[in-house]
């Protein structure tokens, strides 16, 4: 009878019925100290900016809209929080090729023809056009692999989950879906390699769900039971499928110097 009357006050609220699902705030705690809110907070691990600092997620509950957190010192990168809508990975390989051609477009103002070849020029000194893992000096990378939203986040699953003792990763720092900053262990081509023979095995899509994680991620999650929704986000919304065609379409880069 509990569960009756507790199903029909969330049927009964007019946003269970909406088209459109609304952003749902969660409100940010470190101790009793409330530090502000985010919209789809981040796995429990994973750090997030807020309050003009850094901090560690310990637990987030979906029930009550919290976050429970711990300050992280030190000059760290982290989560801002969902970049509204997603971006298809047509959109990250056309913005490569603007970059690697030099097509003038008559549209743009002066100083965008002036910022646009300055770009230009870096994307081309970086080697950018034909390698999308650089060096950024010692044992820190930035990879950038042209994916849209979901099979960004699943490569960069991928490579902490699957690939991360292989390669010696440390510090992945997403900027979503354009490039990931680590440091590693192994060189450019043993980098190729290794992620080429990681990405040909057949896994199993959850590996990629971090232990514990309830990754909410449509409307309606909340009502289903965890370990459907975990299956759900690892089948249906992380595009594995389109990572590992881009991985395995690096294994040339094995061989550069």
């Amino acid at each position: 009878m509990e569960y009756g009357i507790t199903g029909e006050r969330v049927v009964n609220n007019y946003k269970f019925y909406a088209v459109f699902q609304e952003n749902i705030e969660y409100t940010v705690r470190s101790g009793s100290e409330e530090l502000g809110t985010i919209v789809k907070p981040p796995p429990v691990g994973e750090k997030i900016a807020i309050a003009g600092r850094v901090w560690a997620v310990d637990e987030v509950d979906h029930q009550r809209r919290e976050v429970y957190c711990t300050l992280v010192k030190g000059n760290i990168p982290a989560y801002f929080g969902d970049v509204a809508g997603d971006i298809h990975t047509r959109i990250l390989e056309r913005m490569h090729t603007v970059l690697a051609e030099q097509k003038s477009y008559p549209y743009l103002m002066r100083h965008a023809v002036c910022r646009l070849q300055e770009a230009r020029n870096t994307f081309t000194k970086a080697g950018m056009d034909t390698h999308p893992l650089i060096s950024l000096g010692g044992t820190m990378w930035v990879l950038f692999p042209q994916l849209g939203s979901y099979a960004f986040l699943a490569l960069e699953r991928f490579l902490k989950l699957r690939c991360g003792a292989r390669l010696g990763l440390k510090g992945l720092s997403p900027s979503r879906p354009y490039y990931l900053q680590f440091t590693m262990q192994v060189s450019a081509q043993e980098f190729y390699r290794i992620i080429a023979e990681e990405a040909a095995q057949n896994f199993d899509p959850l590996e990629l769900v971090y232990e514990n994680e309830v990754p909410i991620f449509d409307k309606y999650d909340e009502y289903v039971p965890s370990e459907l929704v975990r299956k759900g986000f690892a089948l249906g919304v992380l595009d594995i499928a389109g990572m590992r065609q881009r991985v395995l379409g690096w294994k040339g880069n094995a061989e550069y110097t």
